[in-house]
């Protein structure tokens, strides 16, 4: 049996991304800040798939909280396979009105995690006989920017290089990739939700329409699979053509 880690795994794409792994057999451990309600409810639905699935409150950018949490998943399950780094924050404000709080908030949350999450678990990983697998999540705001976003997007362009950097560094025993969304209608972009806005954002994608968190974790799924096993350090794009390079 598998085990997964996925951070911020209780809610959108995070939460599809378990539904997705628990149909595949994969024993998860779901970390989440404080909504403790969301978690109950994915844990719920992951059990009712694949009966090994724990929900636990961790802060990503707590370096401390990181090792329990690592900690807990290797002791809980025997191993840890594969590591989902999902969880992010966003906080958007003009560049004038941005203050420094909000800049090393999302840094923390989006960068630092990944880092913190990624040096703990890698370690379990190579002591493994099989290794594991990392995948991170990105944004094609990282390359592409966003009006309101620095902090944002500069956190995600850092995510696109530490991916790198991780696969460097930690073949060939643990492959590292990165999973890149587009604009993708989840439950918190509820301004998807006025059809104006909608049309004019789908007006923007080759293919005609908003991404959906299940078409983001397919991609995850198909990077934790066999099929994958010669990708590595590599960018994959769920945005239905809306950024080409």
């Amino acid at each position: 049996m598998k085990t997964a880690l996925i951070t911020g795994g209780t809610r959108g794409i995070g939460k599809a991304i378990a539904l997705n792994l628990a149909n595949r057999g994969y024993a998860m451990l779901l970390a989440h800040r404080s909504d403790e309600e969301s978690a109950a409810r994915t844990v719920e639905e992951c059990r009712a798939i694949h009966g090994e699935v724990v929900a636990l409150r961790a802060d990503v950018a707590s370096k401390e909280q990181v090792v329990a949490m690592v900690a807990h998943c290797v002791e809980r399950f025997g191993s840890i396979d594969v590591l989902v780094n999902n969880a992010g924050l966003n906080v958007d404000r003009s560049l004038h009105e941005m203050s420094e709080s909000d800049w090393d908030r999302v840094m923390n949350t989006n960068l630092k995690g990944v880092f913190l999450c990624s040096q703990a678990a890698s370690a379990h990983m190579l002591r493994q006989g099989d290794g594991g697998i990392i995948v991170n999540i990105g944004a094609s705001t990282a390359i592409r920017g966003r009006k309101n976003g620095a902090n944002y997007c500069a956190s995600k362009a850092g995510v696109l290089a530490l991916t790198k950097c991780l696969a460097l560094e930690l073949a060939p025993k643990v492959r590292v990739n990165c999973v890149v969304p587009g604009s993708t209608w989840t439950e918190s972009r509820v301004e998807f939700e006025d059809p104006k806005v909608r049309e004019a954002k789908e007006s923007t994608i080759p293919l005609g329409r908003l991404g959906t968190p299940a078409e983001v974790a397919d991609a995850v799924a198909f990077l934790c699979s066999p099929e994958a096993r010669y990708i590595h350090g590599q960018k994959l794009f769920v945005d239905g053509g809306q950024f080409m390079y």
